[in-house]
């Protein structure tokens, strides 16, 4: 037996709304996601930034090290102006 014309529309949008409700869903657990890979993401970049600070801090220590070093090899063998050309 044939649906009546109203009834067909009205299941044509229930389909629509469950497939709109399942495209709102799928949209949510996306932005979750997104939202956790951009937390873990910042996360590593701070990671990252605080290395290159270390870091530098021991390039800085160990460049005074060595011009220290040299001021004193320098000293013990008389400065640059007692070296022959």
């Amino acid at each position: 037996m044939a649906e009546p014309n109203g009834s067909s529309k009205l299941n044509d949008h229930e389909e629509r709304i469950v497939r709109l409700e399942t495209a709102r869903k799928e949209l949510e657990e996306s932005f979750i996601v997104m939202a956790h890979l951009e937390t873990k993401s910042a996360a590593r970049v701070r990671e990252h930034a605080e290395f290159i600070a270390r870091h530098e801090q021991v390039i800085r220590e160990i460049d005074d090290k060595l011009n220290a070093l040299i001021d004193v090899v320098g000293k013990m063998q008389g400065g640059i102006e007692s070296r022959p050309s």
